[in-house]
């Protein structure tokens, strides 16, 4: 009988433990996102900031190479950086997946201002949604859209 008690004693001691280990477990899975989300939020602040300092590299340097429509983006990007300043902004809005792929939205405005003297300035927001990828340390954009969100602005049409 003694041994039988012994037996559950080290039962409850070893299952105890286990549970204290499967919460280890989901707490670094929780920080491990947590970064994860931490790291998006860096990637999308330093394109915000490379729309600002008129940095097309910088900006392209968050998507892969590889994803359609890079070309046209790129050009994109280049056109608007280089008939206007850009103040960007992008709020969070949606951030799922896991530590390989992410899908997500974000309320994302520019104020677009037009290089000329007393030039207009436009005002764009919009939902942008961008699918992620982990390409080895780094986060990469596979996917945005809506792609004419980032076309350079038609100020004549604003007057």
């Amino acid at each position: 009988m003694r041994a039988i008690g012994r037996n559950l004693a080290i039962t409850a001691v070893w299952g105890r433990r286990s549970f204290f280990v499967a919460c280890l477990w989901a707490l670094a899975a929780v920080l491990g996102l947590a970064d994860t989300h931490a790291d998006l939020v860096d990637l999308f602040a330093s394109m915000t900031s490379a729309l600002s300092d008129d940095n097309t590299a910088a900006f392209m340097a968050a998507f892969d190479k590889n994803m359609p429509d890079y070309d046209k983006l790129r050009g994109y990007i280049s056109g608007l950086i280089g008939q206007a300043e850009i103040t960007s902004h992008v709020d969070p809005v949606k951030d799922e997946g896991d530590e390989s792929k992410r899908s997500v939205d974000l309320d994302w405005t520019l104020q677009i201002r037009s290089r000329e003297m007393s030039g207009p300035m436009i005002e764009r927001e919009q939902t942008v949604h961008a699918e992620l990828v982990k390409q080895k340390k780094h986060w990469r954009i596979v996917s945005i859209s809506p792609l004419d969100f980032f076309a350079p602005a038609k100020f004549s049409l604003s007057k």
